[in-house]
Order: C-alpha cells, then structure tokens, then sequence
C-alpha cells in the first residue's frame, strides 16, 4: 500500500505495518477514505478534527482547544501519532501541512523546550509559526501543558499522512465507509 506521509515539509512514501506503539487518527471528514484506502483496522481507529478551515483562517487557538484529548495522551505516552487526511484535489490536506505542523511546533516548545522546524509544502515557516505562538492565549498554554506531567517520552512522534481526493463534501459517501465498518 503506497501512501504519503509529511515529516518535515518533505513528502516520503512508505509502507503501513502493524506496530504496537502507533496509534491512528482519522481527521474528519476526508480523513475517512483512509479506511477504505489504506486498510486501516476500524477498531483501532480514533477520530479527530483539525479543520482546514481555522488553519486558512489562522485560528492557531481554536485549533489547540478543539484538539482530541487522545491525541496529546497518545503523544505524551511516547506513542507515534498518525493522522490521516485528504486533500481536494491536491496531494496534501490543509490540515495536515499546517495544522500537524502546528501541533508539532507547539507541542515541541512546550513540552521539550525544542524549536521545530516548521515546513509547508517545503516553505520554511517557522518565523511565521513563532509569532503565532506569541498570541497563543492562557486557555491553550493551560490545555497543552496539562500533559506535561505524563510524559514518558524524550520526542514528539506526529506524524501526517496525505494523499489526494476528488469526494470532498460528498458525505453520502463518507456515510457508506463509515457503515461498512461501524454499523453491524
């Protein structure tokens, strides 16, 4: 199975394998293609929503505050984190070039004391990401560092995975993934 995955601005392609330490998030609503695509295992599956939108809109606190709570467990636990996303008609989802890359910048500087590269779509912006940091507000610092005390890890292990789309905004068909697997 051929799929892309974002790490560092750079698009790499790579092989899906069962692993004990890697949990899988689905960003709705393109994300759940990945089930039929990729062959996710429904049952290890959890969802999540970094909405494109509020990346376009620069919306970097909405983002942090509206973040799955499994998610930043899942992180802090040392597990790798893979959220699967789709892009409309483009081979990297929104979501995943800057809206991962900011939970990665953040999460970094918070957690570890590291500066993280940010890249979007190879573009270094991590002058841009620092500055959005400086607006980060009390509620989200408050969220993100809440963590802190249960990590057992020494790295942030976030990772995106992308590929294109063309059934964006078509629920009904999103609906018949989901029943395939979720409904009996």
């Amino acid at each position: 199975m051929r799929l892309f995955v974002y790490l560092s601005g750079f698009k790499y392609l790579i092989r899906l394998r069962n692993m004990n330490k890697i949990k899988h998030f689905i960003n709705l609503t393109n994300g759940i293609e990945s089930l039929d695509r990729l062959g996710l295992n429904y049952s290890e599956v959890m969802f999540i929503r970094i909405q494109s939108s509020h990346c376009e809109r620069h919306l970097w606190n909405r983002i942090i505050m509206e973040t799955d709570h499994n998610l930043f467990m899942m992180l802090a636990l040392g597990y790798e984190c893979r959220v699967y996303d789709f892009g409309t008609n483009t081979e990297m989802a929104k979501a995943i070039y800057m809206g991962v890359e900011w939970l990665k910048f953040v999460l970094n500087k918070r957690w570890f004391g590291l500066d993280y590269t940010p890249l979007a779509k190879g573009r270094n912006i991590t002058s841009y990401f620092t500055q959005e940091y400086g607006k980060l507000d009390k509620h989200s610092k408050k969220k993100i560092d809440y963590y802190k005390k249960f990590i057992l890890c020494d790295e942030l292990r976030l990772v995106g995975i992308s590929d294109e789309t063309n059934m964006d905004a078509k629920n009904d068909y999103f609906r018949s993934i989901l029943s395939k697997y979720y409904i009996e």
